[in-house]
């Protein structure tokens, strides 16, 4: 089978650059996500009141942090879900030669795959997280049966944490196009998923060594700076009183994070999107048959 890495990636590339309905979709779940990093830091808040005696406030503050932490990751995977599958029809039309993307129509036609896609994605979360904590357990096991010799055994054994992540991911990914494109039922297609990731591991492992590593690279080096004025807004909690100057760095720190972030995780995501959906169409079908994937879900 001819499969060209950067072929692909070029193409998925200029489907990323050229169509920017799909940026709506991407920075539109990118701005959801980046909420939760301001979010996150308002415990902060806690030490003042606890130093001003106010407790009345510290508890309910804690008890709305928890609750909203909670409804934030009940919704984070339907948004998910739905962004996602958007984006992979998105680029299926415009494979097809599509060029009138609409956001309404591509949510509307992400519908009928939604419980599917949700259901997979969180099979996979479930298998994965289980997976890591065996792992952490057995390593907690031997450095407590060893007094702490088999925590340096372990060591390597950690690193396996990485390619089962990162392979279930390509696993995920793979698994969720044979339901998007192909239709297939959940198990039918994590199957579907297993078996290209078995048999291309090389070419897999590669794209995603590229698009995850050389994101993380790029985004991190524009986002990192930004994520500056979150680490300060402890320091403004320090003295007896709280250092306004800070906390005003930290909330314009903040106002300036939150678009930023979403634009470059939303086209982080449709470039990730795109390479993967477009991988799926070069392994299960001849060259003549790529641009037509909808035909093909229907046989």
């Amino acid at each position: 089978m001819n499969f060209d890495v950067g072929e692909v990636l070029s193409r998925a590339w200029q489907i990323t650059w050229k169509h920017k309905v799909l940026w709506i979709i991407g920075i539109l779940l990118g701005f959801f996500t980046a909420l939760m990093f301001p979010f996150s830091f308002s415990p902060a808040f806690l030490p003042l009141l606890i130093k001003s005696e106010r407790m009345d406030l510290a508890l309910p503050l804690l008890a709305v942090y928890a609750v909203a932490s909670l409804l934030f990751m009940l919704a984070l995977y339907p948004l998910s879900t739905l962004a996602q599958t958007s984006l992979t029809l998105g680029v299926m039309e415009v494979q097809k030669g599509d060029e009138r993307l609409s956001v309404s129509d591509l949510l509307k036609r992400s519908l009928p795959f939604f419980w599917r896609v949700l259901g997979l994605m969180l099979l996979f979360a479930a298998g994965m997280t289980l997976a890591i904590l065996i792992i952490q357990f057995i390593g907690i096991f031997l450095t407590i049966v060893t007094f702490g010799v088999g925590a340096i055994c372990m060591a390597p054994l950690s690193f396996l944490m990485y390619p089962i992540i990162y392979g279930s991911i390509i696993w995920m990914e793979q698994a969720m196009n044979g339901i998007i494109v192909d239709h297939l039922p959940v198990m039918e297609a994590a199957r579907r998923g297993w078996d290209l990731l078995r048999k291309n591991a090389l070419p897999l492992a590669l794209i995603a060594l590229i698009i995850y590593f050389g994101i993380g690279i790029v985004t991190g080096i524009v986002i990192v700076p930004m994520m500056l004025p979150f680490f300060m807004l402890p320091f403004g909690f320090m003295e007896q009183e709280a250092n306004w100057a800070i906390l005003a760095i930290s909330g314009v720190g903040t106002v300036a994070f939150v678009p930023l972030f979403a634009v470059l995780s939303g086209i982080a995501l449709i470039f990730t999107k795109s390479t993967w959906v477009l991988t799926y169409l070069r392994l299960t079908r001849s060259p003549q048959l790529q641009p037509l994937p909808s035909e093909a879900a229907t046989t």
